[in-house]
């Protein structure tokens, strides 16, 4: 096999003239755009004002006639705006949550306008052209896709391959979002994007589009960090000594790449500094460190409701299976260090249970080097192994199907499973349990104990060690649980009641 560099992969194969492909996935891209209808969700009231406010007069601030033209676009929620004007008429200083005054009194979005500002445009087109103005969100999360794509040709110099891999991409999650009002899909396929430009000789291209899809997600700028070492990793040459693989790495295009994309993440923090004081105010208002703990660590990848394994499960079995030499497991070990890197600080985040549509939204775009780890591998071998995209329309086509069954405020079908058949065994972070049980979206409180009773199925609850109501609200009043009951502890003193409480008389 002739190796990565070989001068003769640089050229797209003969015959194929470099327009075809992205002129192939430009019109598939149209056809779907035309077909698909955008979906409100994510953090749709920030994003739909934003977008909004910038393609009517400029500006990100929001303004009450900002407001009266979401209405009109979308009126079927047009009452959830009503606490944020309500705040702004009568000039109170901490507006609605999602919103803040900045330093001249004016409302801002606490999300960057990074997102809003890519749809303002097509939104601003849409409207005197007569297409639904709320396509707009979808145009941005398409163009990504196709970016991703021009960057997957490059990668592997192939349009069959590269066609292979926007498909995939689809099938990881991007399916479920492409036609969200939200940043995930722009985050998760600029991050791959990325990280193929850069290991494709592209770094002043890898960096900016790092740096955009840090913009709505900060913890991206782990790219920084991880790329050069993956690309060193993927680079490494056995007859060269480590200094000479390191220095290879260190050249001036690199760096250049690495500057401009910090540059275009740094927007964000000098924003939330000269406006609200801090580097990023979301941190600020809504996360915790101390809601760090290995349960959301576990949860983040596994759980079966809104983990990484809903929307990866066949590139994890692949990546397992498929590849183990030396190189491969340095690469993959420096693509799973990547995640950990992106994760770690989102569980911090206060809403844990957050919009879900079938993957986590974190693990949709954090998911996104496990993506790549796989398509290295692919490069490597030379070609797509015609059993591995058998497996991958199988496993991810299936995946997805089934991601896209249920909402964010019910459990999965495989979770329901679960529950049915080996309860005993399944312990999910206790929000997602309290919030798919009850089907509501709302913060999980130590004061109350939320059991779930399916018919004919023994029940399960979660209740808090601090709440000493418990015994009785389980068993009655003048009643609590007895000792022997099965209760698994979880995170931040939630505990699990396995089976039917069995109780005695209180004390």
């Amino acid at each position: 096999m002739r190796p990565v560099d070989d001068p003769a992969l640089r050229r797209l194969p003969a015959g194929w003239r470099a327009w075809r492909f992205p002129a192939a996935l430009l019109a598939a891209l149209t056809i779907l755009f035309c077909l698909n209808q955008p979906i409100l969700g994510g953090d749709m009231l920030e994003y739909t004002l934003d977008t909004v406010a910038i393609a009517h007069h400029g500006t990100p601030d929001i303004r009450l006639t900002d407001i009266a033209a979401v209405r009109k676009l979308v009126p079927q929620i047009g009452w959830a705006f009503d606490p944020l004007e309500q705040d702004m008429r009568a000039g109170v200083k901490n507006v609605y949550p999602a919103f803040a005054r900045g330093r001249g009194g004016a409302v801002f979005s606490i999300h960057f306008f990074g997102y809003p500002a890519l749809a303002a445009l097509p939104l601003r087109v849409f409207e005197a052209v007569g297409i639904p103005p709320l396509k707009a969100f979808q145009a941005a999360n398409y163009a990504a896709i196709f970016v991703l794509g021009l960057a997957l040709l490059r990668f592997f110099r192939s349009a069959a391959s590269a066609s292979l891999g926007v498909l995939l991409f689809l099938g990881c999650g991007g399916m479920l979002y492409m036609n969200q009002t939200s940043p995930e899909c722009v985050g998760a396929a600029s991050l791959l994007a990325a990280l193929l430009f850069w290991l494709g000789g592209a770094p002043l291209a890898g960096g900016i589009m790092a740096g955009l899809a840090a913009q709505q997600n900060p913890t991206i700028v782990m790219f920084f960090a991880f790329a050069p070492l993956v690309k060193l990793c993927a680079d490494w040459r056995r007859d060269a000594g480590v200094k000479a693989n390191v220095k290879a790495q260190l050249t001036r295009a690199n760096v250049i790449g690495l500057a401009a994309g910090l540059a275009v993440f740094a927007l964000p923090p000098l924003f939330n500094v000269v406006q609200f004081g801090v580097p990023n105010i979301i941190a600020r208002r809504f996360s915790d460190p101390a809601l760090i703990s290995g349960t959301r660590l576990v949860s983040f990848f596994f759980d079966l409701n809104q983990g990484a394994i809903v929307a990866l499960p066949g590139v994890a079995a692949a990546l397992l299976a498929w590849g183990w030499r030396r190189r491969a497991i340095a690469t993959g070990a420096a693509c799973l260090a990547l995640v950990l890197a992106l994760i770690l600080p989102a569980l911090a985040v206060l809403n844990w249970n957050s919009g879900a549509a079938g993957v986590m939204r974190y693990a949709f775009w954090a998911g996104m080097p496990l993506v790549l780890a796989l398509l290295l591998r692919v490069r490597t071998h030379g070609r797509w192994p015609p059993l591995l995209v058998l497996w991958l329309v199988l496993a991810q086509g299936g995946a997805m199907v089934s991601a896209g069954t249920y909402s964010y405020v019910e459990f999965s079908p495989l979770a329901r499973f679960v529950l049915a058949h080996a309860s005993n065994h399944y312990h999910p972070e206790p929000e997602i349990f309290a919030e798919r049980m009850a089907h509501n979206d709302d913060y999980i409180q130590p004061e109350k104990v939320y059991v779930y009773r399916p018919a004919g199925l023994p029940a399960k609850a979660l209740f808090n060690a601090e709440n000493e109501n418990a015994g009785a609200q389980l068993c009655g009043p003048g009643r609590t649980l007895a000792p022997g009951n099965r209760i698994v502890a979880s995170s931040h003193g939630w505990r699990y009641l396995d089976g039917d409480p069995v109780c005695v008389p209180a004390r």
